[in-house]
């Protein structure tokens, strides 16, 4: 199983490879990208073009999905040595709307701080709910809502 995955497309691999050895580095540094502009911008008065920041935001936000990604297609901390199979003890479906509300919360701090703190605030608002679906709907019991 692990073969199929490293050797399916050998440099995407290598990439992937390449941002899980790095992926403390890649989420912290992006995390410092998106936010110093803001903080010059607030401190110093100093401005950069709204395309420039959204530019860097997209591009942040993009590494960290692939490195996300990376790590759970490449990376082997949850895949079973003896079977193969994942050990992942969450389902699908938590992960990508605890994976959406991640980014539904950097984008509500991002409109927040640009834009509008109320808009912000609705986004932020919105990525708790996502997620409280989320784990919600985990136990089987409930149908999400």
């Amino acid at each position: 199983m692990a073969s199929e995955t490293q050797s399916a497309a050998r440099p995407f691999g290598t990439l992937l490879r390449f941002l899980v050895a790095y992926r403390l580095f890649i989420y912290l540094g992006g995390l410092i990208a998106i936010g110093i502009p803001l903080a010059l911008q607030r401190a110093y008065e100093m401005q950069l073009s709204p395309g420039a920041r959204t530019a860097i935001v997209v591009v942040s936000l993009g590494l960290m999905i692939v490195t996300y990604i990376g790590e759970r297609r490449v990376g082997q901390d949850h895949i079973d040595q003896r079977t193969g199979e994942s050990t992942e003890s969450y389902s699908l479906r938590l992960r990508a709307s605890v994976a959406t509300a991640i980014v539904g919360l950097a984008v509500g701090i991002y409109v927040s701080m640009e834009v509008n703190v109320l808009t912000g605030a609705l986004f932020m608002i919105g990525a708790f709910l996502f997620a409280y679906m989320g784990y919600r709907t985990e136990g089987g019991e409930y149908d999400g809502v």
